[in-house]
């Protein structure tokens, strides 16, 4: 339910709906919508950095993982079963720094996709198939703010097209 409408579009009757449960189940097992939220933004978090991580460790070189999480975040999300864009990037747009804990999830999870980018990055210009003319960090935040990009383009309606020419034009950029 945040994922598709967001947390302020999403009442507490949404979410009884969706779970099939009482007001008082949903408040007993999570407290209230915020606290659920924040449960979901972590799970959210795990999941995906996870799914990351299996990624980069199962390609056959690093520049393969950078390369299999690029093209899998422009799949069109049905063929992902998800809602269009990435909960964090929608929340981000969303609440911003309004709320601080909120805030901190989205920082962790983008900060985790970094890490993970970097050191792929990093092993990928040791094996001679990165250019190592920028630094490691820079190419794995270019990456990963071409996948929050790549989010946003997917809730305004862009084209497979468009969001393939996007990754492809960054995975082009940072190869020898």
């Amino acid at each position: 339910m945040f994922w598709e409408h967001g947390y302020h579009a999403t009442s507490v009757q949404d979410l009884m709906k969706a779970a099939g449960v009482q007001k008082q189940s949903l408040y007993c097992a999570f407290g209230d919508k915020r606290s659920l939220f924040l449960k979901c933004l972590n799970l959210y978090t795990k999941q995906t950095l996870f799914e990351i991580q299996r990624m980069l460790n199962e390609a056959d070189s690093a520049v393969e993982g950078i390369e299999s999480v690029m093209r899998f975040v422009c799949q069109a999300p049905d063929s992902k079963n998800c809602p269009p864009g990435c909960l964090m990037a929608n929340t981000a747009l969303e609440l911003g720094l309004k709320d601080l804990a909120v805030a901190e999830e989205i920082r962790r999870m983008f900060r985790g996709v970094e890490k993970m980018l970097t050191a792929a990055v990093r092993k990928a210009q040791a094996q001679g198939k990165i250019s190592k003319n920028l630094n490691c960090v820079a190419i794995a935040r270019g990456l990963a703010n071409t996948i929050s990009g790549i989010r946003v383009l997917e809730k305004t309606g862009a084209s497979r097209q468009q969001v393939r020419m996007v990754v492809e034009t960054a995975l082009a950029a940072i190869q020898r």
